[in-house]
């Protein structure tokens, strides 16, 4: 049979999904197999979007800045039940948000709210920063065996790794004899990547790009050069933005993880981003808006 070749695109996770698939296989298996994929992510995308209105992650921020208040007040916490994925997201974030002394952290919603970058259809009062600093963080949080427990009222955003953690669920249903590259909006995982080459880009210009081999099979970029003065890295700490030209890349063995380490190392030091890399096995080039590059390993 000779090789066939598939590659589609829809909009989803508030981005465009591409999927390439290749293999010797007949057309039809191959459009079956995008159908699969393309359900997986929209499958995640209904339970961890900030988004949504409906899925399982509003539900639970509605239930953090309504109740956990209560609780405050008498010391107390409070626990809510979740589901395997939304366990497995939230459990690597607070792994990795300890492991950063908070450098990274999903709580940063409210920040977000106020700058225009998600919906407040939570209705939070985030009109000034003395009112984003009175919201929790992630160390008022902990997840264990699918419970959440919460102490102080907070906001979790997902965001990227949500992303990541999507791409990495539909790479998981492939089958080794056919080829896929899922890329979502940045976030990108290839079954069979050695050899294979991408293209980083490092300011807004198109042709701002550095080409490089796949170090890993999944790889993410964050970079701000598509913002006007809207950066989407945020200082947990200060609540603040953090403006940063050009841009961090990161390969890894999976999307979700790429994705989370490249918001913690622009935000780290020299001697963290190494310490990052080595921990996680991971490689990350970071780019800035001259094209020079520096390589963390």
């Amino acid at each position: 049979m000779t090789l066939n070749q598939l590659e589609r695109c829809k909009t989803l996770l508030g981005t465009f999904v591409e999927i390439e698939l290749k293999g010797e296989v007949a057309d039809d298996e191959l459009i079956a197999l995008s159908e699969v994929l393309f359900d997986e992510i929209e499958r995640i995308e209904q339970t961890l979007s900030f988004h949504s209105e409906t899925s399982e992650l509003t539900s639970l921020n509605r239930q953090a800045l309504s109740l956990a208040n209560r609780f405050e007040q008498s010391g107390q916490t409070l626990s809510i039940a979740i589901s395997k994925d939304l366990n497995r997201v939230l459990s690597f974030a607070l792994e990795l948000n300890k492991f950063t002394r908070g450098l990274y952290d999903v709580t940063v919603a409210p920040s977000l709210i106020l700058n225009e970058q998600l919906p407040n259809h939570l209705s939070l009062n985030v009109t000034s920063q003395n009112c984003i600093l009175a919201f929790g963080n992630s160390s008022n949080m902990s997840c264990k065996e699918s419970v959440v427990h919460i102490d102080k009222p907070l906001c979790i955003d997902l965001g990227g790794i949500a992303k990541g953690y999507a791409v990495d669920c539909a790479l998981s249903k492939v089958p080794a004899h056919i080829y896929c590259r899922i890329n979502a909006g940045g976030d990108l995982a290839i079954n069979q990547w050695k050899n294979e080459e991408v293209a980083l880009q490092y300011n807004k210009r198109s042709t701002a790009l550095r080409s490089v081999k796949m170090q890993n099979s999944a790889l993410a970029t964050s970079g701000n050069y598509h913002r006007e003065n809207k950066s989407a890295i945020i200082q947990p700490s200060t609540g603040k933005h953090v403006k940063f030209k050009g841009s961090m890349s990161v390969f890894s063995s999976q999307a979700m993880l790429s994705d989370a380490l490249t918001k913690a190392m622009i935000l780290s030091s020299r001697s963290q981003k190494r310490k990052m890399a080595k921990y996680y096995n991971a490689q990350a080039i970071k780019i800035n808006r001259l094209g020079f590059v520096k390589l963390y390993y």
